[in-house]
């Protein structure tokens, strides 16, 4: 409970105002760069540019990048914030999304500037980097990896398997033996090292996306007439601040912006420094063009967590607060298919998210590792990381989304200090200025 309250406050006070004025600062600089680019940023993915250098395609950057980002935070972090943010959270979602997608663009930018060529010829990059080479500040790069190790076994360790296993647990599965097979399946795939992973993502992102956003699609064409309702809904709960802040109302107001700012953290990443670490390895010839790419994630990743918010409160299930986590998203798509067959598409598509979730935050976890005490303590983190799986399925779901949102925390506040301070190198320099901001 302390933890809860404690993060929560952080988020309020810190947190939210911080990623709101630099939101702003970065957007009016950057000239609205989150939208005036975003064509751009779709076209990337397919451009070849001359002279590039990296390990793995944009494309396969991008679902790296997809491949953390579209992971349980679209499907059960979404029960989870109108479960105990209210429907206002979503709204509170987007803002977040939309503020730190100028961010992650900034720090993507950056993180390219800074990567370096390991040991093994890959380029490696992120806060660290930046933090130690661009700020000279190596005791704060080095609290950025602990944390970013931190992250990787709360957000994308144990949350993922623990969102997975309770709808196994439920059809009558060991959530234990369901976690054993998945670190099996984890293991396979990660020692293959970031081109297998981003080539599994590559194929993987776009078929799980697919079937889930064609069963929410349908269940909302369905009830097409609820549609407005709900939004109006999710505005009235946003911003409901008529009472008194010590008023039920005005709480659960300002609990709707702490969790909708949380969840849209968890889902995007946007802010917190993994995704110039899963992108330091594209190929590239500049970091304009390595940055501009990843503009397309936060507002796919928006798209999938809004249709999960609608068919919770299309469906009516979000009140029904028996139900946990992915318990609720299942109900939702069962009642909505009118069939148990929407159980199991969530089920089959959550594993998928959460599977490569888990193989995007181990190589961040990886490059974290092999920062702090090289290749060596890189290759134990792998193992480690591999061997704590089945504990994700046995910790208590309020705790592991607790800590989950206390590494998002701890990360985003050292990454934006990272960035405030290099903001004039990012604007001065042709880092930013030459490639047609």
């Amino acid at each position: 409970m302390f933890l809860e309250l404690s993060n929560y406050f952080f988020t309020l006070l810190l947190i939210f105002p911080t990623i709101i004025g630099l939101g702003i600062y970065f957007t009016w600089k950057l000239k609205c760069i989150q939208l005036t680019k975003m064509k751009e940023s779709f076209l990337s993915l397919v451009q070849k540019v001359e002279g590039s250098q990296g390990n793995i395609s944009r494309f396969g950057a991008i679902a790296s990048v997809l491949a953390g980002n579209l992971g349980t935070g679209n499907i059960s972090g979404m029960a989870v914030a109108v479960s105990t943010g209210g429907p206002g959270a979503l709204v509170w979602m987007w803002l977040m999304a939309f503020f730190g997608a100028v961010i992650q663009y900034a720090s993507c930018v950056l993180g390219s500037h800074y990567r370096k060529k390991n040991e093994r010829g890959e380029y490696v990059g992120g806060p660290m980097y930046y933090l130690r080479d661009g700020l000279n500040y190596p005791k704060l790069s080095l609290v950025f990896a602990l944390f970013t190790i931190f992250g990787a076994i709360s957000v994308g360790n144990f949350a993922q398997i623990n969102s997975i296993v309770l709808p196994l647990e439920k059809m009558g599965y060991n959530p234990f033996y369901s976690a054993l097979v998945m670190a099996f399946f984890v293991g396979v795939i990660v020692f293959g090292g970031i081109e297998r992973v981003a080539k599994f993502a590559s194929f993987v992102v776009p078929f799980k996306a697919m079937i889930y956003m064609g069963a929410a699609f349908y269940i909302i064409g369905s009830n097409y007439e609820l549609i407005l309702p709900a939004f109006s809904l999710m505005f009235k709960s946003a911003f409901n601040f008529s009472a008194v802040a010590g008023g039920s109302m005005g709480f659960m107001a300002l609990k709707a912006m702490t969790t909708g700012f949380d969840r849209g953290l968890f889902a995007t990443d946007a802010g917190t420094g993994i995704v110039p670490i899963l992108q330091a390895s594209q190929k590239t010839s500049d970091p304009f063009h390595a940055a501009i790419t990843t503009l397309v994630a936060p507002l796919m990743v928006m798209i999938v967590c809004s249709t999960t918010g609608l068919v919770l409160l299309i469906t009516g299930v979000f009140t029904d607060l028996s139900l946990q986590s992915t318990n609720m998203v299942t109900t939702a798509f069962a009642k909505g298919l009118n069939s148990e067959v929407g159980g199991y598409i969530v089920v089959a598509t959550l594993v998928l998210f959460a599977y490569t979730t888990i193989l995007a935050w181990c190589y961040c976890g990886e490059k974290a590792s092999e920062f702090v005490g090289g290749f060596r303590l890189a290759i134990l983190f792998r193992w480690f990381f591999i061997a704590i799986v089945p504990f994700g399925a046995i910790i208590r779901v309020h705790t592991i989304w607790t800590l989950a949102d206390i590494a998002i925390t701890l990360m985003v506040s050292i990454n934006l200090i990272g960035i405030f301070k290099l903001r004039h190198h990012l604007f001065q320099q042709k880092i930013g200025k030459n490639y047609g901001i």
